[in-house]
């Protein structure tokens, strides 16, 4: 298993079609929710496409963002495994990575990432904390939280 951790300028064509692929997979087809994946963030100066690799094969990706394009704080989207790859022990070990990665890439920032309800308990694994209600977003239960202990659980 390996990382490439790029900005959009820097991702071959054959990389984002893969990512946007496996975005679709997994958040439109898989979760049956029609919404806008293409939201202009990917593009933004400083946000990392994370992707997690196997013979060059993706299997998991994460958008890393600045402070200031989604919230205040840094944060990490679109955190996925292909269904092919599940049960396996990876999603895990994508978030210590995009974790890792973005408290490299902003350090003394803490993290906020917008969860999946069902997933809070999973993320308060890493240190995260519920820091909003629960929500509807895209027809789906959602909840922010935010990690400031920045290395406890690395």
């Amino acid at each position: 298993m390996n990382f490439v951790c790029l900005p959009f300028i820097d991702l071959s064509a054959t990389q984002l079609y893969e990512i946007l692929h496996l975005r679709s997979e997994v958040f439109v087809v898989e979760q049956t929710c029609i919404y806008q994946d293409l939201d202009r963030k990917d593009t933004q100066t400083g946000v990392q496409h994370l992707m997690m690799l196997d013979n060059k094969q993706l299997l998991g990706y994460a958008r890393l963002l600045p402070p200031g394009i989604s919230y205040d704080t840094s944060s990490i989207g679109r955190i996925l495994i292909s269904p092919k790859a599940r049960d396996k022990g990876l999603g895990r070990m994508l978030i210590k990575e995009s974790m890792g990665r973005t408290f490299e890439l902003w350090p003394k920032v803490d993290i906020t990432i917008g969860a999946q309800s069902h997933l809070s308990n999973m993320y308060q694994s890493f240190g995260f904390k519920e820091i909003s209600e629960h929500y509807l977003e895209d027809g789906i239960l959602h909840v922010d939280m935010r990690t400031t202990d920045l290395q406890k659980h690395l």
